[in-house]
């Protein structure tokens, strides 16, 4: 009979453990969302939207971060009035769908069919099924879509479609024959209504025009056409200055080479005799232009066209003064050097992050600088050197030829001998203080990389310097730095795309804690620094989204985390006893503990609150385990109402071991001694005075006797309640018998 019983409790037991666990699979069937938003993440821990309440007080399904949306297929273009009718059929390039978080389709115009601006965004295609829509236009247009999800990323554009102008309200034909010779009034044309060029010499009969038809000063170059007036038409000096109307002989109109110094009669061109705007720079041969024999007057920026005058054409110490901040966004390769097997070209790219272009290094690029800058170095303020770089073909042996190196490079005072970081005339072992011996992958995208210089020494030590604080030193014999990058390192034939290198000084003095007015910072947001108690030993620190506590040896003692990678924010502890690392975290109504490294969240220890719904709680105590082995709990379980006498501990373990005493409320226990009254005639005994817990009780006895079944022929319960029960005893001899009895209530 024990052995039944233990058995049945066993299967009660998992009974109860199984519809504990069933009822704790789900948390959100009477849950709601107070006063926020639940984040949406991917398996990278990148949030891909939210669904609540919004930072503006909306309620809504943000999504963000979504993936490029496919590119859009190719529209058409027709003619219609005022513009062009602009058609998408909806289908998207390669066959692909529409993404589920489509947006719109932008429809974007441009007069050149590169799109350098990016061209003019007219409307959108708001739904993926396509459409058509009217683009006003004056002339020939070309016309590209975007896709735009709604998490605001765009994709590339589409093919260009083009180009095509409006409809003419006219047809040309007919205004070609609108207006005949009869529709004209005498007199009616003047020569203010003849364009210039419009009439030629094949339009003018021989012979037709004499001199008498002329008036004098009515005939100026604005009224021929290119060509017309040939040498061999023209008598030897009769034109002369006196023929020729102000300003209206250009440097446009001449053929190259035509006018020559030994064409103008000494003294005739002086600055008095006009405003001479046709020259610039590139138009002046380096020597021949001597300012001793000329004087120029009225020259200012507006005369100078841009870019005409480079920092090469300034003397060393003007050079010095515009050089103090040096930066390239890639526009300028044909200006760099280097010695190696590559190429550095610049060339355009839609995705520059610095103005329109870029330089791209194809091949191995050893040593590039650009011998046309060279500036000053002054020992006593901080630089701050900035190249943005990316790979985007990879060399043949990634990580051993597809280094970067980015920097600057020292040259002694008298311009020219290289001065590196061993005071040796070398363009190796420079100081690479941005880059050095940096790993680039292909297809990563733009990365940036920084470094700091400021003040010399004998021996300097190489290497990147990213921390201004404490900022790379250059060679005492340095007077001058200019950049230097080594792309492709060594003898790699990739290609890497350098978008911005930048020179500059940042001198600001150090930051303490007096140059930090009171108050200054409140109210702003710092990001990406580490904020500590000290530089080192025993000390609480800041980073990231971490705010955690160390030893003295940087071992983390203790930690606050936004999310413990379950989706909760928490507190650990961590601790080591004979070599094991154990950690404790408090959650919102959890406490768990468990061993680094060897403890998942299932097989933690821990005390867990859980609010199951209906009114009923439960508390969880579990004793943790290895992985797929079982654990030992205990389950405290709430009434579910204010009169509800169903509060429960439920015990979940292999083996209960109780070493004192058991006792409980729904179970009672004794003996009674019954004297047969007569031979094998049943004698009863009746208990009484009991207070069993329960509804419905069952009774257990048996006999304290070593002749069971021959002497002792049987005994029984009858009449068992939650206060007592009727003992019966029946046996072949009238021998006084100890009879065991047990009521349980359930």
């Amino acid at each position: 009979m024990a052995d039944t019983l233990a058995v049945l409790a066993g299967r009660i037991a998992t009974l109860e453990r199984l519809v504990r666990d069933l009822s704790r699979t789900s948390r959100l069937a009477n849950s709601s969302i107070e006063n926020g938003a639940i984040a949406v993440y991917d398996d990278f821990g990148t949030i891909r939207g939210s669904i609540g309440l919004q930072h503006d007080g909306t309620l809504a399904v943000a999504a963000v971060n979504g993936p490029p949306p496919p590119v859009p297929g190719t529209p058409t273009i027709t003619s219609v009035l005022g513009g062009v009718a602009v058609v998408w059929d909806g289908s998207f390039a390669g066959g692909a769908q529409a993404p589920a978080d489509f947006a719109y389709v932008e429809v974007h115009s441009s007069t050149d069919p590169e799109f350098p601006d990016g061209g003019s965004l007219f409307s959108a295609f708001y739904s993926a099924q396509g459409g058509t829509m009217t683009v006003p236009a004056g002339g020939p247009v070309w016309v590209r879509l975007v896709c735009v999800s709604t998490s605001g990323v765009v994709s590339d554009p589409s093919p260009v479609a083009g180009p095509a102008g409006p409809t003419p309200v006219v047809a040309q034909a007919v205004l070609d024959g609108i207006i005949s010779e009869l529709a004209l009034a005498d007199d009616a044309v003047t020569r203010a209504k003849i364009a210039a060029a419009a009439v030629g010499k094949t339009e003018i009969a021989d012979g037709s025009i004499t001199t008498p038809k002329l008036v004098v000063g009515e005939l100026n170059g604005d009224r021929l056409a290119v060509g017309t007036m040939a040498a061999e038409v023209l008598i030897a000096a009769s034109i002369t200055a006196a023929q020729i109307k102000a300003l209206s002989l250009t440097g446009d109109l001449m053929a190259v080479n035509t006018l020559t110094a030994d064409k103008f009669v000494a003294g005739t061109i002086t600055a008095a005799s006009g405003v001479i705007s046709s020259l610039d720079a590139s138009k002046i041969v380096v020597g021949t232009f001597d300012a001793s024999k000329a004087t120029i007057k009225n020259l200012d920026a507006s005369a100078i066209n841009a870019g005409t005058i480079n920092v090469d054409r300034l003397s060393v110490g003007l050079q010095g003064q515009v050089g103090q901040k040096f930066y390239d966004f890639g526009d300028q390769a044909s200006k760099w050097s280097e010695s190696g097997a590559g190429s550095m070209t610049t060339v355009a790219v839609a995705d520059a992050q610095s103005g329109s272009s870029v330089m791209r290094c194809v091949g191995y690029i050893a040593a590039g600088y650009r011998p046309d800058v060279k500036i000053p170095f002054d020992p006593g303020v901080t630089y701050r050197v900035s190249a943005r770089v990316r790979q985007t073909v990879a060399n043949s042996t990634p990580g051993t030829n597809q280094k970067f190196y980015a920097g600057v490079a020292g040259i002694a005072a008298d311009g020219v001998t290289w001065v590196n970081a061993t005071g040796a005339n070398s363009t190796s072992t420079q100081f690479f203080v941005a880059a050095s011996a940096q790993d680039l992958t292909a297809g990563a995208g733009w990365v940036t990389y920084t470094g700091y210089i400021k003040g010399t020494s004998a021996t300097p030590t190489g290497g990147a310097r990213p921390n201004a604080n404490a900022p790379g030193q250059l060679h005492a014999n340095v007077r001058y730095i200019t950049p230097i990058v080594f792309v492709n390192y060594t003898g790699g034939g990739g290609t890497a795309e350098i978008d911005m290198f930048a020179i500059e000084v940042v001198e600001m003095g150090a930051l303490t804690a007096s140059n930090i007015v009171a108050g200054a910072i409140d109210g702003q947001v710092i990001t990406g620094a580490t904020v500590q108690t000290a530089k080192s030993g025993a000390r609480l620190a800041l980073l990231g989204n971490r705010f955690f506590a160390t030893d003295a040896t940087g071992k983390v003692l203790a930690e606050i985390v936004p999310d413990d990678g379950n989706g909760r924010s928490a507190y650990f502890t961590y601790d080591s006893r004979f070599g094991v690392d154990y950690y404790g975290a408090l959650t919102a109504g959890d406490v768990r503990f468990g061993v680094s490294g060897q403890t998942s969240l299932q097989e933690e220890a821990g005390v867990l609150y859980s609010f199951l719904g209906g009114g009923l709680y439960e508390l969880l105590l579990s004793s943790g385990s290895d992985l797929g082995n079982s654990a030992a709990e205990i389950n405290l379980y709430s009434e579910t109402g204010p009169v509800a006498a169903d509060s429960e501990i439920v015990l979940s373990a292999d083996k209960i071991t109780a070493p004192g005493r058991l006792t409980a409320g729904n179970m009672a226990f004794g003996s009674v001694n019954i004297t047969p009254s007569a031979i094998n005639a049943p004698t009863s005994f009746t208990v009484s005075g009991l207070h069993v817990a329960g509804s419905t009780f069952r009774a257990f006895v048996t006999a304290n006797t070593t002749v069971p079944g021959t002497s002792v022929t049987g005994v029984a319960a009858t009449s068992v309640t939650a206060t007592g029960l009727t003992v019966w005893l029946t046996r072949s001899t009238a021998v006084t018998t100890t009879v065991f009895w047990m009521v349980v209530g359930s």
